[in-house]
């Protein structure tokens, strides 16, 4: 009973931080291009494919879709990209959690967009509307992840030289 080091207090901020998987900066960085790039990836190809099934009238919405989804990611996500550059590498190298990629109120975001692509996906709106939605996201996600994947890689080609 006195040796667990959480119970008794005297120690337990030295064990969370020795098993703390914590990662450098370009760590976090890959990890933030690839997460935003992953979901990118998968939020564009199942609009597309959801778009595919409902048939041919559903691709002329297309490249509305994919016109929105290019300027939030221009505009938005390159924007809140940016800034998560800055906030990682304003940071002490290899301090932080591998999860701290992204700040604890981006995870409550993340948490809601999950919760609000389920209600979307239940709602009566019609499916077109809802995978173009879909896509568009997708889409400014990849947009977004270029400036993540651009710093990494002039993070790395920096430590080589």
């Amino acid at each position: 009973m006195g040796n667990n080091p959480l119970k008794n207090g005297s120690g337990s901020s030295s064990w969370l931080h020795k098993y703390k998987p914590s990662a450098s900066c370009s760590i976090h960085i890959m990890v933030a291009a690839l997460v935003w790039s992953g979901v990118g990836l998968m939020l564009l190809i199942r609009g597309l494919i959801n778009l595919w099934h409902i048939g041919p009238k559903a691709f002329w919405f297309l490249p509305l879709f994919l016109l929105l989804g290019f300027f939030k990611g221009k505009v938005m996500l390159t924007k809140s990209a940016k800034k998560n550059i800055d906030r990682i590498k304003g940071r002490p190298e290899g301090k932080y959690c591998i999860g701290g990629f992204m700040p604890w109120k981006a995870w409550l975001l993340v948490a809601a967009m999950i919760i609000l692509g389920r209600l979307l996906r239940s709602s009566p709106l019609p499916p077109t509307l809802i995978w173009g939605i879909y896509a568009a996201i997708g889409e400014a996600l990849l947009i977004g992840s270029l400036l993540l994947w651009k710093e990494w890689f002039s993070v790395v080609q920096k430590k080589k030289l």
